[in-house]
């Protein structure tokens, strides 16, 4: 069919938009808090059916909408999928007082709580709504409509869903301050599992004398989650020296000897000011700090060094010419941002589904609504790469399943109270 260029296309959107959704997350490596947005925008063709355009920014994306409604459509779909705090403000454009109209633009900005599964979280003795686990430190487990956080110093004596807790936005955002990133998952370690022993209490829960029990799905009849003594090395000792820890963890339900696992080592970790800070000033006297922190299991074949943008840097490196004055320099810098800024949205809008050109031209034909339609080369490349992600992480791909049924569960409480309203009118 006939379509305008992109050129016009963009001319054209500039004008129309009236609504503008900001979404961001304040931290350093705030690629991993968008990811599981991504996916939910990408599994969601009716949510992107009104998109205009989108722009990416220094921690997350901006999203153009015609009308102030879609716009707030778009961020109560967000809010569901991740905790966020959204506000509201308008400014004004034009307006003509003869006709008594005016041109308003609406802006929606969307902070996400700064937060991501694997972090470690120093939670303050004044912090509220954190129950058993204030004044501890935490690790987060999950991150949907709500933070899933444990303690990492587990007691023995107690179930290990009794010493996990929910963190909503309002109560983040309430006493923001209390809550401190102790370490990100930048700086996990390899270890490799010696022995799993579940805990007494965990053995008994189960089957009274088997302490192989290994969780496969929910179809294995075991919880993904019990707390086991485990014994673990370094992975980079093998062979240097004989230096093995002990920890208690709640993994022990999917780990066996032999397996390799992510975790912080935090009797060698040389901790920045702040988290010695937040050590000495946040946490209880009665907390016990571990030497090791277990994380999660690695999936056979995962390779979990991914170095974004490393042929461009490689190949920069092996590039030679003539001397260039400072100018062109300058102009080669800015063309170069520019092109890696150009690749980063085109990549981040394949994998919420959407078409790009260079100038961010989206094509409504181009979107996957999950019913077979055709979908650029691109496009589908990028998806195909971002499903094998998915598949490769199976903590990413729960998260995400557990977003889905949340998802199905609100949109069913919204037609149940569609039908009551209809019944009483």
């Amino acid at each position: 069919r006939w379509k305008e260029c992109p050129d016009c296309t963009k001319e054209a959107r500039q004008s129309t938009w009236s609504a503008i959704v900001q979404l961001r997350q304040k931290r350093d490596d705030s690629r991993k808090g968008l990811l599981i947005l991504e996916l939910a925008i990408a599994r969601n063709a009716l949510m992107r059916k009104h998109i205009l355009s989108v722009q990416t920014k220094k921690a997350g994306f901006d999203f153009y909408f015609p009308t102030p409604d879609k716009a707030r459509h778009f961020t109560q779909y967000l809010s569901k999928v991740a905790p966020m705090r959204i506000k509201t403000t308008q400014s004004l454009v034009s307006e003509d007082k003869t006709n008594n109209t005016a041109n308003v633009r609406h802006t929606l900005a969307c902070e996400m709580v700064p937060l991501c599964r694997d972090d470690l979280v120093v939670i303050g003795k004044q912090a509220k709504g954190a129950g058993k686990l204030t004044g501890k430190l935490c690790l987060v487990l999950r991150v949907s409509s709500a933070v899933r956080l444990i303690t990492v110093s587990p007691s023995r004596e107690f179930d290990v869903s009794s010493q996990c807790t929910e963190l909503h936005s309002d109560t983040y955002w309430r006493g923001e301050s209390s809550y401190r990133l102790f370490l990100s998952s930048r700086r996990l370690v390899r270890f490799v599992v010696l022995d799993v022993e579940l805990c007494d209490d965990e053995r008994d829960r189960y089957n009274s004398g088997d302490s192989d029990q290994v969780y496969e799905g929910p179809q294995s009849g075991v919880s993904k989650y019990a707390l086991a003594d485990v014994e673990v090395a370094r992975e980079t000792d093998f062979g240097v020296n004989d230096e093995t820890f002990m920890c208690v963890t709640h993994l022990g339900h999917l780990l066996s000897p032999g397996d390799v696992v992510l975790g912080y080592d935090l009797a060698s970790t040389v901790l920045s000011s702040e988290a010695e800070f937040s050590i000495e000033n946040d946490v209880t006297s009665n907390f016990v700090m571990p030497d090791i922190v277990l994380v999660k299991k690695i999936k056979g074949g995962q390779d979990q060094s991914r170095v974004e943008g490393g042929d461009d840097s490689a190949e920069s490196k092996h590039k030679k010419g003539k001397a260039k004055s400072s100018g062109s320099k300058k102009r080669d810098r800015r063309m170069k941002k520019e092109e890696q800024k150009q690749q980063k949205l085109a990549a981040a809008a394949a994998r919420m589904g959407l078409n790009t050109d260079e100038d961010v031209y989206f094509d409504e034909d181009d979107f996957i609504d999950g019913e077979g339609n055709s979908i650029s080369a691109a496009v589908q490349k990028e998806n195909e790469k971002f499903e094998k992600e998915v598949e490769m992480d199976e903590d990413l791909a729960d998260d995400l399943a557990i977003v889905e049924a949340e998802l199905r569960e609100q949109s069913f409480s919204d037609n149940e109270d569609d039908e009551s309203e209809k019944v009483d009118a």
